[in-house]
């Protein structure tokens, strides 16, 4: 077979070295073509630039690099072992480098060759011992010529079948071979005016620094690309929005939501007040609305939508709310229809678990518009679900759809709909208006009024028995209680709590109680008893996974257990706690955990310490980098190989306001020295918005 001629997009199998067979691992690593590897960013580095004798060897905690003569070799053979001896010297000292169950090495290191290890040296007599180092076999005693050692070394997350000498080793030819024919797609007066890199100094510099100056300056380069390219994507988001011009416009509607807030038995928040005023001046304009509303846990998300619903409903439209979990869509559909259908408003609920003819009825009233407002699951977004008339598509707990999810929600109206999200995960606000840039937002801070702080201790299982006796008192008063677990499953090994051996327990503990269980395993109608029980009071303890992280309002519930606590994130471990305190009674969160780890630990603290949504939020961004705020990739946030949005905060700030700049400079990226740019983003996001938009 007659190789092809080796560019960035050829296929990596026809790099020296590596072969179909080789290609094949290296692809579970999302290996596959040359350009690739400049993009497989190694997840730590090592420090083997100072070589030493085996005299200079310090015997410290970390591992030394040792350049010595092999004096000589053997093999030992033990019960179950081989071992591979190598005595090396620097003609003064000895170090003894063993080897197990590696025959081979007999033919690779031969005798008076000039070895360099790598490994942890202790002392063994009156001489040094490394246990399976690191090895070369120097040609000519020239160190300057391995990549592997007398380095700054990169270290790669690998797959089994890979050594990380091999993969360096493809590392160092591809970027030696490659790096001159990288085309840099930033403009020059650009990373001159922020002191950015060239491309080529980052790529070399990431992978193979000259010193750990220059690998800070490379990442900076690299960061900033990662950054720069998505918040470009916004901006042209942001702008092809703001560009059109449809027919949607609501002019009328204030007098019912009036009405509306003026019957509920409690006065709205200012939060939810200002939230409400948004939604409705956006709505008025003659252009889709693309709001965010944030919301702690328990700030009234509900009320804030069922004004939004009401109002496109009083303008002629038809509205439509979609829920991540039947348990939450279900809640969803009760309360907005005891908001709404006092207001003449019909609603309809469409979920997996309907029947397929009340299915059929209610996909046919929607079609008509005899349902003014349908709330549901991702059933709402299935192929044969119509509208009359969609004027609103409200995203409840957005961060637990996709983008395209979204999208096919909005979309089921003839022209527009207008858009809002709703998220009772807090977000820093910095970093809210940096990866939704494109979207309005609205943050609603405060809790109704008579919502008592819910109490939160982290508590040791020595306390376990008098937890649970407090908790029956206050059964006893005639509140409910909730125990939440990490798995449905046990898992010894971990020591894991599941749903169903904690529900065995506590069904034992707690005879003279009524205990139910929840989990994901459970049908969709009896997951639907289960909540109904307990909302009813049937159930006085609900033993549960998560599937209560989200929306669950049971006002008459005022403690939870969480057992392993430190299986969750703060983010979750908010969430959670926000399925008590939602009365005006006083509620607690109890912890238990047996961890000892230093994150863990910090953590939990954290959490028994703070009640505010916001706080955590910023709390988490540090402890665990914003993946547990946001969400994954799917969810609309960037893959990102190298940049932390928690730790590179102030880049991903620069590269937003330099997006701003860029774009409004030159919108379409037409001018030649953003051409690059320009094909990168049709590249990377194969978007029809983008396709059909000002960058096609």
């Amino acid at each position: 077979m007659i190789k092809p001629s080796v560019n960035l997009s050829t296929s990596l199998q026809y790099m020296k070295g590596v072969g179909p067979q080789r290609h094949q691992i290296l692809r579970r690593l999302g290996l596959e073509a040359v350009g690739d590897v400049f993009y497989f960013f190694p997840r730590r580095y090592e420090n083997r630039s100072q070589v030493k004798t085996v005299s200079d060897i310090a015997f410290a905690e970390e591992k030394e690099c040792v350049k010595a003569q092999v004096q000589s070799r053997g093999m030992i053979r033990r019960p179950g072992n081989w071992i591979f001896r190598v005595v090396l010297s620097d003609g003064k000292k000895m170090l003894f480098a063993a080897w197990f169950n590696q025959p081979w090495l007999s033919k690779a290191i031969l005798p008076h060759a000039t070895l360099i290890v790598y490994g942890k040296a202790e002392k063994e007599g009156r001489h040094a011992q490394m246990i399976h180092p690191e090895y070369e076999v120097l040609e000519n005693d020239a160190v300057s010529q391995t990549v592997h050692f007398g380095r700054i070394v990169p270290v790669y997350p690998l797959t089994e079948d890979l050594s990380q000498k091999a993969v360096r080793q493809l590392a160092w030819r591809v970027i030696e071979e490659f790096g001159i024919r990288t085309t840099d797609p930033l403009p020059a007066s650009l990373k001159k005016r922020l002191d950015l890199k060239d491309s080529r100094f980052a790529f070399k510099n990431i992978h193979f620094p000259e010193s750990f100056h220059d690998l800070d300056k490379a990442r900076r380069r690299l960061v900033f690309d990662e950054f720069f390219i998505f918040e470009l994507l916004i901006q042209i988001r942001r702008r092809q929005w703001r560009g059109r011009v449809e027919s949607l416009s609501h002019r009328d509607g204030e007098s019912q939501i009036k009405e509306l807030t003026e019957s509920l038995e409690f006065s709205l928040t200012r939060g939810q007040e200002t939230a409400i005023d948004d939604i409705v001046q956006d709505m008025k304009k003659p252009l889709p609305m693309r709001r965010l509303v944030q919301g702690d846990v328990g700030s009234g998300k509900t009320v804030v939508a069922a004004a939004a619903l009401l109002f496109t409903a009083s303008n002629g439209f038809q509205g439509a709310l979609m829920a991540p979990t039947e348990v939450l869509a279900q809640q969803h559909y009760f309360n907005l229809s005891s908001l709404l259908r006092p207001m003449g408003i019909s609603c309809g609920y469409l979920g997996q678990s309907l029947e397929p003819r009340e299915k059929k009825r209610v996909m046919e009233a929607l079609i008509r518009g005899e349902i003014q407002v349908a709330i549901g699951t991702h059933a709402l977004i299935q192929k044969d679900v119509r509208f009359k008339k969609l004027g609103l598509a409200v995203v409840d707990e957005q961060h637990k759809f996709g983008v395209f999810q979204r999208a096919a929600l909005k979309d089921k109206g003839e022209a527009d709909a207008h858009l809002l999200l709703m998220t009772a995960t807090p977000i820093p606000r910095t970093l809210a208006l940096t990866l939704y840039g494109d979207l309005d937002i609205s943050v609603m801070t405060d809790r109704p009024a008579g919502r008592q702080p819910i109490q939160t201790l982290w508590v040791t299982e020595e306390k376990r028995m008098e937890i649970y006796r407090f908790m029956d008192d206050l059964i006893g008063q005639g509140r409910q209680a909730y125990v939440v677990c990490p798995a449905i499953e046990g898992r010894d090994m971990t020591s894991v709590k599941g749903v169903l051996s904690v529900f065995e327990s506590f069904s034992r503990i707690f005879s003279h109680r009524q205990v139910g269980v929840l989990h994901g395993r459970m049908k969709s109608v009896e997951k639907q008893k289960a909540m109904r029980d307990f909302k009813d009071r049937k159930t006085e303890i609900l033993v549960s996974t998560v599937v209560i992280e989200v929306g669950v309002d049971v006002p008459n519930a005022t403690a939870m257990i969480i057992e392993d606590a430190d299986r969750f994130g703060l983010a979750q471990l908010h969430q959670l706690r926000g399925r008590v305190g939602r009365g005006g009674n006083e509620s607690f969160c109890f912890l238990f955990s047996k961890t000892d780890m230093p994150e863990s630990v910090d953590r939990l603290r954290a959490f028994e310490a703070m009640e505010s949504g916001f706080d955590i939020a910023e709390k988490d961004l540090a402890l665990r980098g914003a993946g547990e705020i946001v969400g994954a990739r799917q969810h609309g946030v960037p893959e990102l190989r190298i940049a932390d949005m928690a730790k590179d905060l102030e880049v991903l700030e620069l590269a937003k306001a330099e997006a701003e700049r860029l774009i409004e400079k030159d919108a379409g990226l037409r001018m030649a020295e953003h051409r690059a740019l320009r094909k990168i983003l049709n590249e990377k996001f194969n978007l029809n918005e983008l396709k059909a938009g000002v960058i096609a």
